[in-house]
């Protein structure tokens, strides 16, 4: 078969460039985000293509490739939106609002929230699921609280990739040792070396963070108030928690999460026909626009005017766009040539580890998915951890450690912008407190100079 034309590195760099200036131009002028700097890259990798006459359609198949990997992730953001928006027309988010003020210390929400969400996380197997649940229910508590939403947001996404990384029953958890060629359970033995360190770490900073952090006014009377006002509104009670604790049980029972969340709508549907005396229109406009409630308060605004399916296909667009053009770059050789000049730097077992991680960084950048993230730099670093007789379940480590946990950390990622989305804070409110995604590499990086935990293997095993 004749061998498919791809871009030399000068053509590589120069289109990279082209990109990056796009979405950061996008970005610094406040245009609506990165979607149509991303929506540009198309069109540059298109007019690349013609000038130096490589078949624009098979590149454009490898968008469409690369598409149809996040699909699930494209329906699960836009399944979050309806149930946000019919938990808060049932009434269920300002019950979850009422209880929380009333038996949560403000001092302690930041360590409760990084536990709740690590907790089901870790049983569940899903990060999704996680925040689009615990995570959305802890986020209206702090908010009313008057914390800080970004470093709310920060706990919550910690404590839900803390599971993505670590629970059996995650996908990445199992990807990443498929690729490297390691056993499950060494891989997740092999993750408590720099994940439980930065885990303890970060828990410390957040509970710091919930002392330290003032209420913004937050008073007794603020409680008193704002139970009043929800109160008007709705008909709390236990019964507008079910389509909550439904969600848990049917996650707890590796329901897919977007049936899981599915039902749930539909339970808060009928909470709010049946105990909140909605009309069937207006649940159905609620579903898609969003809720918007009549309350004057300005902090329970800010938390009750929100959801609906048309709120998350901005970041659908996000998500389709970036990821289709990370398709394209790896059909065009882009990242090929940036790879191969990055792991040419390799001389010992710690500039290893550090190569791959940046090499995940790396394909997690451009590619925007992490299933892309671990499969490349797993195809591109197996044979140098074989060739210097390091165990394949450092290797499966180091990918959790960058393609994982880089996600929530990039703008444009999938995780990124779900996290954003689903969360309703700005990425660059929570950027800073996401402790956990930036420790656990400095972690890897340091085991990797010093040799712990580095396991070699010998050679008739690296044969195997």
């Amino acid at each position: 078969m004749k061998e498919e034309k791809k871009l030399n590195l000068p053509q590589s760099l120069l289109l990279l460039v082209l990109i990056i200036f796009s979405v950061a131009v996008c970005i610094r002028l406040k245009t609506g985000g990165p979607m149509i700097g991303l929506f540009a890259s198309w069109i540059f990798i298109y007019l690349v293509c013609k000038i130096v006459r490589i078949p624009y359609d098979n590149v454009v198949a490898g968008a469409y490739d690369a598409i149809r990997m996040v699909v699930p992730t494209l329906c699960l953001l836009m399944a979050i939106g309806v149930m946000i928006g019919t938990w808060l027309q049932s009434g269920t988010i300002a019950t979850i609002i009422a209880w929380g003020l009333k038996m949560i210390n403000p001092a302690w929400l930041l360590p409760l929230t990084l536990l709740f969400c690590s907790v089901l996380s870790v049983v569940t197997g899903t990060s999704y699921g996680s925040v689009g649940s615990a995570g959305v229910a802890m986020m209206a508590i702090g908010n009313a609280m008057g914390i800080n939403p970004g470093m709310v947001a920060g706990a919550v996404i910690c404590g839900a990739m803390f599971g993505d990384k670590l629970s059996p029953l995650s996908d990445t958890t199992n990807l990443a040792p498929a690729v490297a060629g390691a056993k499950l359970g060494d891989h997740i033995r092999a993750m408590f070396w720099t994940t439980i360190p930065t885990y303890i770490i970060t828990l410390i900073i957040f509970t710091v963070l919930g002392i330290q952090q003032t209420s913004g006014g937050y008073t007794a009377g603020d409680i008193s108030n704002y139970i009043t006002e929800l109160n008007g509104e709705f008909h709390l009670g236990a019964v507008t928690l079910v389509p909550a604790i439904l969600i848990i049980v049917l996650l707890l029972c590796k329901v897919n999460a977007i049936s899981a969340l599915g039902i749930s709508s539909f339970a808060a549907g009928a909470v709010s026909f049946f105990v909140q005396h909605a009309t069937l229109q207006s649940i159905i406009q609620t579903a898609y626009s969003g809720y918007t409630t009549a309350i004057e308060e300005g902090v329970l605004q800010s938390i009750l005017n929100r959801g609906g399916m048309g709120s998350m296909l901005q970041y659908v667009a996000i998500i389709s766009f970036a990821v289709g053009m990370g398709g394209m770059l790896e059909k065009l050789g882009v990242l090929e040539h940036i790879l191969n000049a990055v792991v040419k730097r390799i001389n010992s077992d710690g500039s290893m580890i550090l190569v791959t991680l940046i090499v995940g960084y790396i394909t997690s950048l451009i590619s925007c998915s992490q299933p892309m993230s671990h499969v490349l730099t797993g195809r591109l670093m197996a044979p140098v951890f074989k060739e210097r007789k390091v165990a394949p379940e450092i290797l499966s480590r180091c990918l959790e450690d960058s393609g994982t946990m880089a996600g929530p950390m990039i703008p444009w990622h999938g995780y990124g912008v779900y996290m954003a989305g689903t969360l309703g804070v700005a990425w660059a409110a929570f950027f800073p407190y996401l402790f956990l995604l930036y420790l656990t590499p400095i972690f890897s990086i340091i085991y990797g100079f010093t040799g712990i935990s580095i396991k070699h293997v010998s050679g008739a095993e690296v044969a195997e």
